[in-house]
């Protein structure tokens, strides 16, 4: 009986960790700093605590045990990225902290740039819980801070101003809108002249958010894709139609700098939609984005402005088109691309390229030609598309035909910005 009572004693006396009320707390807010370094690239990660006088924390006891340490992983969007992220502790005065390593330079210039336009972001997984120990030492209670607190006061850290929203636009987003694009329309038929259905697009396959903020750095890898650009219709005769197909793609780019830039060599097939004119080309450009020219938004619209893109390369080819001697000759252009915001629910989009064909074959007169077009877009509201107006004019590369139309359609907006309500 002796045994039992002393038993059901030491049973009703709290012990350690047992005795710690579990309590959700909201911290006083987070503070997040960046250290570039030749050997390492870190993120520190602190957490302000409103704590009482008697309330201490212990540097080796604060987490109950080592699995407890939070995961803390990159996401871009809305999509995760599986990076092996390290993650170590920090403690000064009232604040508990971490130290994140295992970024890649690429993606952490992306933090310290603020070319991340809001959707490059740090993340942790599971909530941080905080073991408290009175002014004996003992431990008292036990603080769980939940991890969608955390993230909100992270990305409410990482966002930039409006001003700057406005003057940054990632050198990623302009390139990948510049090589991503789509638009359906119809050439209404008048007189003897049929109605005609017209698709443009062009698409490459380099932009993919995983690889811009990838685990692994390996510079010294030539990256190789594929690139399709092509203008298609139920009138297989016009003379604007193309296709160009480029199964190899050599990319090399730089994103620093005031006018960030890439390097292209791209190797393919070119052609007019009937096969009759074609060649095998091979074609080295460079690609610069250049300071915004024209502002057609207001404080109000709060609309991102990509910037303007010029193209200026040679090309060197094979012509083995139809009823013609074969020949080998080349092309010198310049293109340029601009996507302009207009207010809140419009667009305007400029192309036009200018080339001088060095053949006598094609360009028996010596002379520099182009073409233009001009899309104007309003927005459909919870589609993605806009109502498209676009305007074509001007001579093709492919068979020096001289060529308009105006097409009425939609276009699949690929600039799919996220715009903040005004205050």
């Amino acid at each position: 009986m002796k045994y039992l009572f002393l038993f059901i004693t030491l049973f009703m006396i709290p012990s350690g960790l047992s005795a710690q009320t579990e309590t959700v707390a909201v911290p006083k807010g987070i503070s997040l700093s960046f250290n570039k370094g030749e050997g390492e690239n870190a993120v520190y990660l602190d957490i302000q605590l409103e704590m009482k006088e008697s309330d201490a924390i212990n540097f080796d006891y604060w987490l109950n045990n080592p699995s407890e340490m939070p995961v803390f992983s990159l996401q871009y969007a809305d999509q995760k990225l599986d990076c092996p992220l390290t993650v170590k502790r920090q403690l000064s005065g009232n604040a508990v902290g971490f130290k994140i390593t295992g970024f890649t330079p690429s993606t952490f210039d992306r933090f310290l740039n603020k070319d991340h336009d809001n959707q490059i972001t740090i993340r942790v997984d599971k909530d941080v819980r905080i073991n408290l120990f009175d002014e004996r030492g003992n431990p008292s209670r036990i603080w769980i801070i939940k991890a969608d607190i955390i993230n909100t006061l992270i990305n409410e850290e990482l966002k930039i101003t409006e001003d700057e929203r406005t003057d940054f636009l990632t050198s990623l987003n302009n390139f990948y809108y510049h090589e991503n694009k789509v638009d359906f329309g119809v050439n209404p038929g008048r007189d003897s002249i049929k109605t005609n259905y017209i698709l443009s697009l062009r698409f490459q396959n380099a932009y993919n958010r995983k690889r811009f903020l990838s685990c692994n750095e390996n510079t010294k890898r030539m990256p190789v894709y594929w690139n399709l650009d092509a203008r298609l219709s139920t009138n297989f005769k016009d003379s604007l139609n193309y296709i160009k197909i480029y199964p190899a793609n050599f990319l090399f780019e730089n994103f620093s700098g005031k006018l960030p830039y890439q390097l292209s060599v791209k190797l393919g097939n070119e052609s007019d939609q009937s096969f009759i004119n074609k060649r095998v080309a091979t074609d080295a450009s460079v690609n610069v984005i250049v300071p915004n020219l024209i502002n057609l938004t207001t404080a109000e619209s709060n609309r991102l402005r990509l910037k303007p893109v010029i193209t200026a390369g040679i090309k060197g080819y094979y012509d083995y088109s139809n009823d013609i001697t074969s020949f080998a000759s080349g092309m010198a252009h310049i293109d340029g691309y601009y996507y302009i915001p207009v207010f809140n629910n419009y667009a305007i989009i400029v192309e036009a390229t200018s080339f001088y064909d060095f053949s006598k074959e094609r360009n028996p007169s010596g002379k520099i030609q182009g073409n233009y077009s001009i899309t104007l877009g309003a927005e459909i509201p919870k589609t993605g598309f806009k109502a498209m107006f676009k305007y074509t004019d001007g001579k093709s590369d492919i068979n020096f035909r001289q060529g308009s139309i105006i097409s009425i359609g939609l276009l699949m907006d690929f600039f799919q910005e996220k715009k903040n309500k005004p205050k």
